[in-house]
C-alpha cells in the first residue's frame, strides 16, 4: 500500500469516526432531555452465524432489546477491553436482554474459533452471540444497518491491530430491531449510561 493510499483510509476512517460521533451526541442530547430515543437506523434482512453455528437473522433481534460491538479474536488491544466491558454487561443487564458481538474478521473468527474466545470472557451463549459470515454480509450489517465503522486495510504489517480498524462504540437496538442509541465505551460511565438506556427501552411501549 503506497502512502497516498495509506493517508486517503485515515481520511475515510476519521470521517467514518466523526459520524459516529455525531449519533452518539444526538442520543445523548435526546436522553438528557428524558425524550424519547430517536430511531437512528433500522435492520434490513441479514444471515449470520452465532457460536454455537446456529443461523441468526432479523426475527432474532426481535422482541428483546439488544447491545452490539464489533470485535475480533485476534485483537490484542482494544478488543480486550471492549469484550470485558461486555462480560460486566452481562452481570449487570436484566434478563432478555441480548449482546452481540460482531468480528471483524469473519474469515479467521469460524463459529468454532468465536466459541473459544467467548469462553475467555465468561459468555452465557444464551444471552451474548458473537456473529460471523460472509465477510460482506458481516460488513453490510455492520456499517449499514448498525452504523459501525469496519475497515479491513489489507496492510501486510503484521500487527493485526493495523489490519482491522473498526469502532470502539457499543449501539443498543429495541425491541423491533431499531437502532437507538450509540455509547463510546472510552467514556467513564459508559456501562452506567448503556444499563439507563437499556432500561429505559425495555419500559418502552411498542405498538
Amino acid at each position: 500500500m503506497n502512502p497516498l493510499e495509506k493517508q486517503m483510509q485515515r481520511w475515510i476512517w476519521g470521517g467514518l469516526i466523526l459520524g459516529v460521533v455525531a449519533l452518539a451526541a444526538l442520543a445523548m442530547v435526546v436522553q438528557t432531555r428524558k425524550s424519547p430515543l430517536p430511531v437512528l437506523s433500522e435492520i434490513r434482512p441479514f444471515a449470520l452465524t452465532n457460536q454455537l453455528g446456529q443461523a441468526v437473522g432479523p426475527r432474532d433481534l426481535t422482541s428483546q432489546v439488544c447491545v452490539a460491538n464489533v470485535v475480533f479474536s485476534r485483537c490484542p488491544t482494544q478488543c480486550h477491553r471492549l469484550s470485558r466491558q461486555m462480560a460486566e454487561l452481562q452481570k449487570r443487564i436484566p434478563e432478555g436482554v441480548r449482546l452481540i458481538s460482531l468480528t471483524a474478521d469473519p474469515s479467521f473468527d469460524s463459529p468454532d474459533v468465536l466459541r473459544h474466545y467467548a469462553e475467555r470472557y465468561g459468555a452465557d451463549a444464551e444471552r451474548w452471540w458473537f456473529l460471523t459470515g460472509a465477510k460482506s454480509e458481516v460488513y453490510r450489517f455492520a456499517e449499514k444497518d448498525l452504523l459501525f465503522s469496519v475497515m479491513d486495510t489489507g496492510d501486510a504489517n503484521p500487527r493485526l491491530e493495523d489490519r482491522f480498524i473498526h469502532s470502539g462504540t457499543f449501539v443498543i437496538l429495541d425491541r423491533k430491531a431499531r437502532m437507538r442509541a450509540v455509547v463510546q465505551s472510552e467514556e467513564q460511565d459508559a456501562l452506567d449510561r448503556i444499563v439507563t438506556v437499556v432500561n429505559q427501552l425495555k419500559r418502552e411501549r411498542t405498538p
